[in-house]
């Protein structure tokens, strides 16, 4: 996903509840704009909450959904290109690409996701363990990585590293 940067995630997800649907949209949205396929019974309400940028009626004639998705693909904003990262796997790059573009801190249960399944999330654990070997990446791009922990939560944000002495008088 991170090197082919996807103009835009068409989810199909007919068996997930409300709240998983809306946990899945949030995830992939960190990546690119995300559409979804509604199955029949489906709220489009709560994938429109979750910051879906569509929502398609998965009983609509085949033309029909191709012509909607190019209309859709038309109005999605160019992706910037991923800051390039040292080596490392292309999860460990996923990741840093996500946290630092990222215009809010984002929550480790949306990257638990975007690097795991619906089914089987990566666990707290594993994510530490990959943010952590990522903290001299961040350093070498001038980023200071920003956790905020509070109740089993935890968010992510990057801020512009000071040089040491660049404080205020």
């Amino acid at each position: 996903m991170l090197e082919r940067r996807p103009a835009m995630i068409l989810l199909d997800v007919p068996s997930t509840e409300a709240d998983g649907l809306a946990r899945l949209v949030r995830a992939a949205s960190l990546i690119a704009p995300v559409a979804v396929l509604r199955h029949e019974g489906r709220d489009a309400v709560a994938a429109f909450t979750a910051g879906a940028f569509d929502v398609l009626d998965r009983q609509k004639p085949a033309a029909e959904l191709a012509w909607r998705i190019h209309a859709d693909l038309r109005r999605c904003p160019p992706m910037p290109v991923p800051r390039a990262s040292a080596g490392g796997t292309a999860g460990q790059r996923l990741l840093f690409d996500v946290i630092t573009r990222a215009q809010t801190p984002v929550c480790c249960h949306h990257l638990r996701l975007l690097l795991g399944t619906p089914g089987l999330p990566m666990t707290l654990r594993a994510l530490k363990a990959r943010i952590q070997r990522l903290l001299p990446v961040f350093a070498d791009h001038g980023l200071a990585l920003i956790v905020d922990q509070q109740w089993g939560l935890a968010t992510y944000r990057t801020l512009r590293a000071e040089a040491p002495g660049a404080g205020a008088p």
